[in-house]
C-alpha cells in the first residue's frame, strides 16, 4: 500500500497509480490491471518518492526530512521492550539534482576545458571612477501573465531584456580600469525543485523546470561578465544573498571564483557574511539584500562593523535590494542609503498587492576621491526600443512587448 501523504506530490498520472495499488494490492497487480508494462507503475513510484524526499518528506525518520541535496537512505533502529532507543539515518546525494546543477556548471563555462582566461587588461584605463553595475533583483524564473499583472514575465522574456540592458550599459561606457557588478540579490526567482522560498516555504509563480531555470541563470551570468570585461580591466563581482535565491547565490560566486580566478580580472566578494563591504579610496559603499535588516539599522551596522572604514571615508553608500522601487534615506549623517529598481515585471503577489515601481537598470558612477558624481539610467522602454530595432534591422518579428492598459470605455 501507498502512504496517502504522497498524493501531495505526485502528478495525476501518478494519483492514478496510487489508486490502482491500494485497490489492487501491489503495484505489480496494478500494472496488470490497468495493462501497463511491467515495472512502469514501480518505476513512476521511486521518481514520485525522490520527488518528494527533495522536498523534505522523510516519514518516521528525522524531523526535518532530508538534507537539501540528499534522500534518504538506510535506517537502523535498536528497540528495546518499552520502545524505540536509537535510530541510526544514512542519507545518500541525490544524484539527479547533482546532475542539474553539473549541466548549470557546464553552460557557464561552455566549451573552455578548465578556468576562463579573457584578454590581458589595457594599461592607461581610467582608475579613479569605478562604474557601478547595480542589477535589481533580477527575479530570473518568476513567471506573470498580462491578463492578470499587465504584462508577461517568464525565463525568455527575463534574458532577454536583462542581456540587452547589460549591452546597451557597456556599449554606452567608457573604458575603466575597474568597475563593480553587483547582484543586489535575488537574481533568481526561486532556489529549489518545488518552486518555494528556503527560509519561509512560500509558494511561488515559477516558469518551469528548475534546471532550465539554473541554465539560463548561468548563461547570463557569464554573458553580463564577458561583457563587461570588453571595457574594464578588473571586475569586482559582488553577489548579495536574497531571500528568494539565497542557495543560489552561494553557489554562484563560487562558480564565478573558481571560474575566472586564473584570469586575474575577475575579483568574487566573500557573500557568506550577509554584509559586505567595499572600500574605495575616500569613498565606502556596503552591500545588503536587506530582507531581514531593515534600512533604519543599515547605518549602525556599517558604523560598528567596519568602524575604521567609517571613519577614515568621507563619502558613504548602503545599497541595498529586495524593495524593488527606488528610495534614498538621508536620516542617518553621513550616509546616503539607497534601494534599486529591477528590469523584471511584478508577479501576481506584488501585482495584487498594489505594489508598482519602475523598470530600469541603474549604473552608477562613483569616484574614488568624490563619491557619487553620476548615473545612467536604462528604463525597459528603452531596452525594448533597441531590441525592436535590432530584430527590425535584420527584418525578423519584435518580441513580445506588453500592450498598454487602458479603462474600459463607453
Amino acid at each position: 500500500m501507498i502512504d496517502e501523504a504522497l498524493r501531495e506530490f505526485a502528478t495525476p498520472r501518478q494519483i492514478e497509480f496510487i489508486d490502482a495499488i491500494n485497490k489492487h494490492g501491489s503495484a505489480g497487480a496494478a500494472e496488470r490491471a490497468l495493462e501497463l508494462s511491467d515495472g512502469l507503475i514501480r518505476k513512476s513510484m521511486r521518481r514520485l518518492k525522490a520527488n518528494a524526499a527533495r522536498k523534505g518528506y522523510a516519514p518516521g525518520h528525522w524531523e526535518g526530512g532530508t538534507a537539501p541535496g540528499y534522500l534518504m537512505g538506510k535506517v537502523t533502529v535498536h528497540r528495546t521492550p518499552k520502545g524505540v532507543v536509537q535510530q541510526w539515518e544514512r542519507q545518500h546525494p541525490d544524484l539527479e539534482l547533482f546532475e542539474q546543477f553539473k549541466e548549470g556548471v557546464k553552460t557557464f563555462i561552455g566549451d573552455t576545458v578548465g578556468p576562463i582566461v579573457p584578454a590581458p587588461p589595457v594599461a592607461g584605463r581610467d582608475n579613479d571612477v569605478i562604474p557601478w553595475i547595480n542589477i535589481g533583483d533580477g527575479h530570473l524564473g518568476m513567471l506573470a501573465h498580462e491578463a492578470e499583472t499587465g504584462a508577461n514575465f517568464d525565463l525568455k522574456i527575463a534574458e532577454r531584456e536583462l542581456c540587452a540592458a547589460i549591452s546597451i550599459a557597456v556599449d554606452d561606457m567608457v573604458h575603466h580600469d575597474r568597475a563593480v557588478l553587483q547582484d543586489m540579490g535575488d537574481m533568481t526567482h526561486y532556489e529549489n525543485f518545488s518552486g518555494t522560498t528556503e527560509a519561509s516555504g512560500h509558494a511561488l509563480d515559477y516558469d518551469t523546470r528548475f534546471p532550465k531555470m539554473i541554465r539560463v541563470y548561468s548563461r547570463v551570468m557569464r554573458f553580463i561578465i564577458d561583457k563587461l570585461l570588453e571595457k574594464v580591466n578588473t571586475l569586482d563581482v559582488i553577489i548579495n544573498q536574497g531571500n528568494h535565491s539565497r542557495t543560489n547565490d552561494i553557489w554562484m560566486a563560487e562558480l564565478v571564483r573558481v571560474a575566472y580566478g586564473a584570469s586575474g580580472r575577475v575579483n568574487v566578494l566573500d557573500n557568506d557574511n550577509k554584509f559586505i563591504a567595499y572600500r574605495m579610496g575616500n569613498t565606502f559603499v556596503m552591500c545588503h539584500h536587506s530582507d531581514k535588516c531593515r534600512p533604519a539599522q543599515l547605518a549602525h551596522v556599517m558604523a560598528t562593523d567596519f568602524a575604521r572604514d567609517w571613519g577614515e571615508c568621507q563619502y558613504r553608500y548602503i545599497d541595498i535590494g529586495h524593495i524593488h522601487h527606488n528610495m534614498v534615506l538621508k536620516e542617518h549623517p553621513g550616509v546616503v542609503i539607497e534601494s534599486f529598481n529591477q528590469l523584471a515585471n511584478k508577479d501576481l503577489w506584488a501585482h495584487d498587492g498594489g505594489y508598482r515601481s519602475r523598470q530600469c537598470l541603474t549604473i552608477i558612477k562613483r569616484s574614488r576621491t568624490y563619491g557619487d558624481i553620476g548615473r545612467r539610467i536604462i528604463p525597459i522602454g528603452e531596452v525594448r526600443d533597441r531590441i525592436a530595432a535590432a530584430h527590425a534591422a535584420v527584418g525578423s518579428a519584435a518580441p513580445y512587448v506588453p500592450k498598454e492598459r487602458r479603462a474600459f470605455t463607453v
